[in-house]
C-alpha cells in the first residue's frame, strides 16, 4: 500500500501473558510474524515499541516509553514516518490481510477509520497524519486514543461494512492472557496451540 505504513504495536510489558507476546508462538510462528504476514500489502511494515524486530523488519522504540496504552505507539509512528498508518497490536495475530487492505485504502486517502464492534477497535485501525497534533496533546495530559478521537474527525466502520469484507471480529481479538487463546479457539473454531 503506497504511502501507508503498517505499524505493529509492541510496546507493552506482556505482564498478563506471563511471557513476551511478540515472541509467543502459535503453530511454530511468533505473534509478531503472524501480524507481519497479514501486512504483506504495505510497502513499509515496522514494529513500534521495540529496539529490534524480527529479521528484516524495521523497529522503532516508543518516543514516550512511560506512557501507558497504544497512544504512544501511534504518536511515535506518526512522528517518525509523517505518513498515514494502519495500526495493529502485536497480540492480534488473527488479523486478516483483507481487513488491513480495506483499512489501508482509507489510510491512503489520509482518513482515520476505525472498526466499531461494540466499541471502537482502536488497535486495528487507520490513522491520518492530521491526528499527530492531538496525539501530542493527549500524551502531555495523560490521555488515550479514545480521548483523542473526541477531537479529531474519524469514520466509524460499522458491522455491516466490516462484515462485508469477510471479517468476523478476529482481526481485533486481543490475546492478552493464556485464557484469551482458549477463548479465541472456541469463538473462531481454531486450533492455535496444536
Amino acid at each position: 500500500m503506497r504511502g501507508v505504513v503498517g505499524v505493529i504495536l509492541a510496546g507493552g510489558e506482556s505482564t498478563r501473558m506471563g511471557t513476551d507476546k511478540a515472541s509467543f508462538e502459535l503453530h511454530g510462528r511468533s505473534m509478531v510474524e503472524w501480524v507481519a504476514d497479514a501486512m504483506t500489502g504495505f510497502a513499509t511494515v515496522a514494529l513500534v515499541g521495540r529496539r529490534r524486530g524480527p529479521a528484516g523488519m524495521e523497529a522503532v522504540p516508543d518516543l514516550h516509553p512511560r506512557a501507558a496504552g497504544p497512544l504512544s505507539g501511534l504518536q511515535t509512528a506518526l512522528t517518525v514516518w509523517r505518513s498515514p498508518v494502519v495500526l495493529v497490536a502485536v497480540d492480534q495475530p488473527l488479523v486478516r490481510s483483507e481487513t488491513l487492505a480495506r483499512l489501508g485504502e482509507r489510510a491512503a486517502a489520509n482518513e482515520t477509520a476505525i472498526c466499531v464492534d461494540g466499541r471502537p477497535q482502536v488497535t486495528c485501525a487507520s490513522y491520518a497524519t492530521t491526528c499527530l497534533g492531538e496525539a501530542n496533546r493527549q500524551l502531555r495530559t495523560g490521555g488515550s486514543i479514545q480521548q483523542m478521537l473526541k477531537s479529531v474527525p474519524w469514520t466509524r466502520v460499522e458491522r455491516h461494512d466490516w462484515s462485508s469484507w469477510g471479517e468476523d471480529g478476529r482481526s481485533w481479538f486481543s490475546m492478552d492472557t493464556p485464557d484469551d487463546l482458549i477463548a479465541a479457539e472456541q469463538r473462531f473454531r481454531l486450533d492455535l496451540l496444536g
